[in-house]
Formats: structure tokens, sequence, C-alpha cells
């Protein structure tokens, strides 16, 4: 009886019951979107056709922008473990870019409206129910990311970043001018708080020669007490699709004059510049 009591034990310890498996980071490469193990040091395929891969906050689920055969884009979710794959409630097929709250209780994303042909941020509970619309007084607004108390959404319009509650109630405004005297921001460039609430991370274009399709993009960091901005990401990097993962600046690049992107981390401050995950894009982290 005594070697039973151990046996089972040791079963408990080594998670043969099952227990679920988490993961750190979820990206895209040449194969698809895939996600990555710290524990495993192992790269895992999930998808071959999608886009915008966010990982859940605990790392045992992938929100991301699945594609149809009649260019309709939708939100999906697989679950990790099992593999099952949920495509939610959106309403709509022209949807992309899932963001999940830090508490994984709810998505944001991108959503288009085809009667006013704009752009607006819907929010959806992860039970799949009914979403909720938020930036309906916006003529456009793109890219949402979360603060991290769960409370609000920002989005941008290229002009101003907007933080909304989760009633779609408009709680602060931020001029872009004030962060950036240079080209400014595109559709797809991200505005995220720093937990504090004291400084926004974002990328943005700037006026510099070696855009393979426009102007090129860097990675910046502003304060918004002494309304300063320092530029995170080093000239001579094509910098975008930025995430904040333990105090560190996460984001894509390449080289002007290469097609590689890397994923690289830096400080705060600008320093410790360094690649991450080589040959990747489009990178997001569990919490």
């Amino acid at each position: 009886m005594k070697n039973i009591s151990i046996l089972f034990l040791i079963l408990i310890a080594t998670g043969a019951f099952g227990q679920s498996k988490s993961y750190d980071y979820a990206y895209m490469n040449k194969k698809g979107i895939c996600v990555y193990s710290i524990a495993d040091k192992k790269e895992y395929l999930i998808v071959s056709k999608g886009e915008n891969p966010c990982i859940s906050p605990d790392g045992k689920k992938l929100a991301y922008t699945a594609l149809d055969q009649n260019g309709g884009r939708f939100i999906a979710v697989i679950d990790l473990n099992t593999k099952k794959k949920t495509i939610l409630n959106t309403n709509s097929n022209n949807c992309y870019g899932p963001v999940w709250s830090p508490n994984g209780n709810y998505i944001a994303y991108n959503v288009f409206d085809s009667q006013k042909s704009n752009w607006l941020i819907a929010v959806i509970d992860a039970g799949n129910t009914e979403p909720v619309v938020l930036t309906r007084q916006l003529e456009q607004s793109y890219m949402p990311t979360w603060t991290y108390d769960n409370k609000n959404v920002v989005v941008q319009n290229m002009e101003k970043v907007f933080v909304f509650d989760l009633s779609g109630n408009l709680v602060k405004d931020y001029k872009v001018s004030d962060m950036t005297k240079d080209l400014g921001p595109t559709s797809s460039d991200r505005f995220i708080f720093t937990k504090d609430n004291k400084k926004i991370v974002f990328s943005s274009s700037v006026d510099e020669p070696g855009g393979k399709d426009g102007p090129p993009s860097a990675v910046f960091i502003y304060d918004i007490d002494s309304n300063s901005t320092l530029r995170l990401s080093p000239k001579g990097y094509w910098s975008d699709d930025v995430i904040i993962k333990d105090n560190k600046v996460l984001f894509t690049a390449s080289k002007m004059t290469s097609v590689i992107q890397n994923v690289y981390v830096v400080d705060t401050d600008g320093k410790n510049f360094k690649i991450l995950f080589p040959n990747c894009y489009d990178l997001t982290a569990k919490n």
C-alpha cells in the first residue's frame, strides 16, 4: 500500500494526470504561427495559415486572425492543449488583430464597419458572448492594446491616442504630435502604457532613408509627465510590432539592407539592445 501511495505522488508530480501545459511566446515565421516553450526550449507549429497571433496571459490559448477562401477574416481561439478551435462571435467577416486583456477575460480586436466604411475597435469576453464596439464616436480607430488594470482599451487614429473604458466611454486622449515630431504612426502601429501608466511605448514612421515600402518605422517611449520621448530602436533598422514584457520592450526589426526579420529586446532606457528570436516577427508573450 505504501508503494502505491508513493507511485501516486510521483504521477502527480510528473503531470501524468494530464496537467495542462503553458507556452511562453507566440509569433509568426515562414512556417506559420508558432508557440515557444522556454522549459522545452522548443518551437511548436500551431497553424500554417493565419495572422496576428496573440498568446493568452496564462500561455494556454492562442488567439489569431483566421482567413477563409473568400477573403474573410475572423478571430479564432485555439486551446493549445486540446487543440480545439473556436471562431468568436464577432458578427463580422472582416476583423483582425486580437489582443487579450491582461487577466485573460476579454479580447479586443479591429473590426470594419461596412455601413460607414470605417475601422472600429470591439471587445468580446472570453465566454464568446455578444461583442461590444467601443469606438463608434471616432471616424477611424486602430490597433487596440490594454492598460494593465484590465479596465481600459487604448487605440489610435494616427493623430491621437485614446483610452476607452469597456462601456465605450472616452477616459483620456493624447496628441501624437506631443510624442513624436517625425512622420507619425500608420494604422498598424501600437501604443502601450507601462504598468504605472506614466509612459507609453509605441512605434511610428520616421523620416529616414532605407524604407522598402515607404518610410521606415522606429520604436519609442514617451514620458507623459515630462512630455519627453526617447528612441529605443537603433537607426538603420525598420522596427515595429512592439510589446512590453517584464519591464523590457520587445519588437520586430530588420536591417534596412535585409529582408530578414528578427525579434529584439531592449531596456526602457534604450540600453542592452539584443536579438531574442531569429527569423520571426509579430511576437506576443504570456504574463
